[in-house]
């Protein structure tokens, strides 16, 4: 079964027009038999590929389903029901949007209690709220670059604002 980097990958070959398999495979350090089985998801990659993939390609789906996979952030995205359907998903990252802001607001109680006095269910949502943090931003990015991409902007100009954004925000 593939991986979601293992699809991106799939798509952003076949998208790209300017390098062949074998060139992006030699640049990667890859052998082309490595890189099909890449593609195919039959062989897992390890971050410093999915880093010099995405960095020979320059696909922003790739780039990012590369950064997912690295900090384990999930995405409503995997959704395969919801894939096809940006409403259904959209109305989807909202309900899970107010969720986290409840959770948000528990773990902001939790937090203003000494830990020595915290009961178990004020621990473990300290504990589950950095992950539930981390898939609201990974749910915003894909937002954002599916409304661009509705929108007929260029998935590098994109990167470009977000690359900007990074450099002046780290």
């Amino acid at each position: 079964m593939k991986n979601k980097f293992a699809e991106q990958l799939s798509l952003a070959l076949g998208k790209n027009k300017t390098l062949t398999q074998q060139q992006i495979a030699d640049r990667t350090h890859v052998s082309p038999g490595q890189l099909s089985r890449l593609k195919s998801g039959s062989r897992s990659t390890d971050s410093q590929i999915r880093k010099s993939l995405a960095n020979v390609i320059n696909d922003f789906w790739l780039n990012y389903s590369g950064a997912r996979e690295n900090f384990g952030v999930l995405s409503f995205q995997n959704d395969r029901q919801l894939q096809g359907d940006m409403f259904s998903a959209l109305m989807k990252q909202k309900k899970e949007q107010r969720q986290r802001e409840r959770i948000e607001a528990e773990f902001e109680e939790a937090i203003t209690v000494k830990p020595r006095d915290r009961t178990t269910a004020q621990q473990l949502v300290i504990e589950r709220y950095p992950r539930e943090y981390a898939e609201e931003i990974s749910a915003e990015i894909t937002d954002l670059a599916k409304k661009a991409e509705y929108a007929g902007i260029p998935m590098d100009k994109l990167q470009e604002v977000i690359d900007k954004v990074n450099q002046e925000n780290g």
